[in-house]
């Protein structure tokens, strides 16, 4: 008995000899691996895409979550920015004379009242106990800041 007789001749497709079954199945091994690593690249590609869009979302949704705060932390009656054009900014009215009731929590901080620009007009905020949103910021009253060829108010908040 020889070698060649000692392969099994059951199944469609099987080799005769020992050698050719041997080359067949490294060739269909290389095809599998090669098909295997086509496809994972592949995969690999569109996961990497669907990923940067991810991040790309999570920071839009970020971004805007911290604009909806930044707006939540405003004063009541917050405007838009008034813009003048002058030497000097406008001057502030000086402030009206109020007492501080009691705080109703240690954490409570008391806001002064302050005149504040609603409409191109002064209105007068009162003073009230407010909670700061977070423990690294403090109130900073409403001012003028230069801008261009003028001065922009800047409503009162937490910074």
């Amino acid at each position: 008995m020889g070698v060649d007789s000692i392969v099994p001749r059951a199944g469609k497709g099987a080799p005769t000899k020992g050698k050719s079954m041997s080359s067949a199945n490294r060739s269909v091994r290389w095809l599998a691996l090669g098909a295997v690593l086509l496809l994972s690249s592949s995969c690999l590609h569109t996961q990497h895409g669907r990923h940067e869009r991810a991040l790309s979302v999570k920071s839009e949704g970020e971004a805007d979550l911290a604009h909806a705060q930044a707006e939540s932390l405003r004063t009541p009656g917050y405007e838009e920015h008034e813009y003048v054009e002058l030497a000097t900014p406008p001057e502030v009215p000086a402030a009206l004379s109020e007492t501080a009731p009691s705080a109703p929590s240690s954490d409570h901080v008391w806001i002064s009242g302050a005149h504040t620009r609603r409409a191109g007009e002064w209105a007068w905020v009162p003073g009230h106990w407010a909670l700061p949103p977070r423990d690294d910021v403090v109130w900073v009253p409403g001012h003028w800041v230069p801008h261009l060829h003028g001065y922009v108010w800047i409503a009162g908040a937490w910074r």
